[in-house]
């Protein structure tokens, strides 16, 4: 039973740092695509604009990874006041 308890207080503090963890986990997904795109050297048109096709992406997975944290805590919190 005592396992139990702690896996609820594991998932209880995840559940209050969700926002937090969603943005840092955004923020390393950004720079650590921002350092291969540092450490590449092709400069032809194609390759840079396969670089900002990758950027998109990498900025909209962010944007759900944060916005999915926020949304968490918001419904954690929503669900403390009932």
């Amino acid at each position: 039973m005592n396992t139990l308890t702690n896996l609820n207080t594991v998932l209880s503090t995840l559940q209050q740092n969700a926002a937090k963890i969603g943005i840092t986990a955004a923020g390393l997904l950004i720079a650590v695509y921002c350092v291969g795109i540092m450490l590449n050297n092709d400069t032809s048109p194609a390759a840079r604009a396969e670089r900002w096709t990758q950027l998109k992406k990498v900025f909209v997975c962010a944007a759900i990874i944060a916005g999915t944290g926020a949304f968490v805590q918001l419904a954690t919190s929503l669900g403390g006041m009932l």
